[in-house]
């Protein structure tokens, strides 16, 4: 996990290794309890650095500087021959410096973003649009109602997936892609972009755990910093019971 180290090594020194292990093995709580919390303090921090390097480095401007940069969707397409793009790991989306999504592929980001999030072909208007595609359609063709779409879509998804295929003579293959591309379609295109951190190989029995802990480091982020909260509401709503 030489990506995640890297990040680790920013917030890690020989005390606070200690201190980790005071916490899980002094605790008078149950081991488990102790280990969950103390691993879920451990990636907040790992999360507050990613972030922090990310909104620092900003955009990338050249394909030598994909990790710990954020990538504009608009100009994802030119990085697909990078070598992090076959690797699996987690993925983070956000909207200028606002975390929005957390997501996970075992697979390939290749693979993963350029089937659910981002086009292969130019043009935004397609049989199956993706995620990112949606958000374009709906920013151009509804630009009065994505507010309202927004704040009544648990109770009206279906109604309002329904209008938009069939208006827009088009298939969008699940209401929580339509979910995410709402919330995209409230920012600029321009400020759309996504993030990488991935893990080799021989790690990726890993990525589902990290995945979940990352999207409540995400959250608490976004809840310090007065951001709305991550469109992870599935798996937000599923552990927090």
């Amino acid at each position: 996990m030489k990506y995640l180290e890297s990040l680790e090594e920013k917030i890690e020194s020989t005390p606070e290794r200690k201190e980790v292990l005071k916490d899980i093995f002094g605790s008078s709580t149950s081991l488990s309890y102790s280990l969950s919390t103390s691993l879920q303090n451990h990636c907040d921090k790992i999360f507050d650095i990613w972030i922090q390097e990310l909104n620092n480095n900003g955009l990338c401007k050249c394909k030598d500087d994909l990790f710990l940069h954020k990538v504009p969707y608009t100009a994802a397409s030119g990085y697909k021959t990078d070598p992090l793009f076959k690797q699996p790991g987690i993925y983070l989306w956000g909207c200028d410096d606002i975390p929005r999504y957390i997501g996970k592929t075992e697979a390939s980001f290749e693979e993963r973003l350029f089937s659910r999030y981002i086009s292969k072909n130019n043009g935004t208007i397609r049989k199956y649009p993706t995620q990112c595609s949606i958000s374009e359609i709906l920013r151009d063709y509804y630009p009065l109602q994505l507010e309202i779409f927004r704040t009544t879509f648990e109770n009206d998804k279906k109604m309002i997936k329904e209008r938009i295929e069939e208006e827009q003579k088009i298939t969008i293959q699940s209401c929580e892609r339509l979910y995410g591309a709402l919330d995209f379609s409230l920012f600029k295109k321009e400020s759309i972009w996504f993030a990488i951190l991935p893990f080799e190989d021989t790690n990726k029995k890993f990525i589902d755990i990290f995945e979940t802990l990352f999207i409540h480091s995400a959250q608490n982020y976004n809840k310090k910093n007065d951001h709305p909260e991550l469109i992870n509401k599935g798996k937000m709503a599923t552990n927090q019971g």
